[in-house]
């Protein structure tokens, strides 16, 4: 088995009053929650973000797993972290969106969910077809933007093409999360970024129709892309979740 990319790995950041458990997105990899886990690190929070399952290698491996060996592993690390004296939030990006959710659905004891850009609807019309698609090809490559390449230039490491069965297992997870989430009883951060290439703004309001009443606050943050934890908004979106974290602990 290939090895672990350097920029791909796991990190923890120990030595704080509340635990934050850090999710990636689809493709990616804990790289792109590094800055936002410094940046609550320096302000008290311990900071685990795992690598998933299939990432951090080749687009190989990642098609080789689906959405509930993903879970399992951010599944054990919030039981693990629930079992500590200190509070457990858990936050999201993309697909790692979708697990926060999922892990408040059926891991108790979660003090709050950040769920940043959650992909519940998808800009791309193409996205429709890909359960169709992955009979025919493996991977489709991704249109890297000048924005993309300067995330990797700053460390981010993602894989170049998006494993079509990796993809459509996601799209499965969707699915789960929005018939279940009007079960969810955690309060949830959700964070939409007004540059998202990726998300559809109408996933926000799925989240807002159907989490249960008096759950759900939210932050719009205007000029922020997809991967709005490395975005120009990072101390905003920072703050906000410290907010957060700081009115569940005043409940």
């Amino acid at each position: 088995m290939e090895a672990i990319h350097p920029q791909a790995r796991p990190f923890e950041l120990v030595g704080g009053q509340v635990n934050c458990l850090l999710i990636h997105g689809l493709t990616a990899s804990p790289s792109e929650m590094r800055l936002m886990g410094e940046y609550l690190h320096e302000r008290g929070c311990s900071v685990y973000a795992p690598l998933l399952p299939g990432h951090g290698r080749t687009p190989k491996h990642l098609n080789q797993t689906s959405w509930p060996e993903w879970f399992r592993e951010v599944e054990a690390w919030a039981e693990k972290l629930r079992q500590e004296p200190y509070p457990l939030v858990v936050i999201g990006l993309s697909m790692g969106a979708l697990l926060t959710l999922e892990l408040g659905l059926r891991v108790k004891g979660i003090r709050g969910l950040v769920c940043i850009n959650p992909p519940l609807v998808l800009r791309d019309w193409r996205s429709n077809w890909a359960r169709l698609a992955k009979v025919f090809r493996n991977y489709i490559p991704k249109a890297l933007s000048d924005e993309d390449r300067q995330l990797q230039s700053r460390g981010r490491f993602a894989y170049d093409c998006i494993p079509l069965k990796a993809f459509v297992s996601m799209q499965a997870l969707v699915k789960d999360v929005i018939k279940n989430l009007d079960k969810i009883d955690v309060p949830v951060l959700a964070v939409q970024g007004g540059r998202d290439e990726l998300v559809d703004a109408r996933s926000y309001k799925i989240l807002a129709q159907r989490l249960p009443a008096g759950r759900l606050r939210s932050l719009y943050l205007e000029r922020s892309p997809h991967v709005a934890t490395m975005g120009e908004e990072l101390e905003q979106l920072g703050a906000a979740i410290e907010d957060f974290i700081s009115s569940l602990l005043s409940d």
